[in-house]
């Protein structure tokens, strides 16, 4: 379920990149505005995609320690 909420996501931010881009605005603008939309949607993914990995790695951790019990 979480892979098809990430498609999703990934899906509306490249279609709104497409209707900036063909946009009748400043060529430079559109640079300036994707550029800037990377860096947020960056500053907003990674985090929560690397609190994810680490949770997984705990989870993993704790199923490994309990088994040795």
């Amino acid at each position: 379920m979480r892979i098809y909420l990430v498609l999703a996501l990934v899906l509306l931010i490249v279609i709104a990149h497409v209707f900036l881009w063909r946009s009748d605005m400043a060529g430079h603008l559109k640079l300036t505005f994707t550029i800037l939309n990377a860096i947020g949607w960056t500053i907003v993914l990674a985090p929560i995609l690397l609190i994810d990995r680490w949770l997984d790695a705990i989870k993993s951790r704790n199923v490994d320690k309990h088994d040795d019990l």
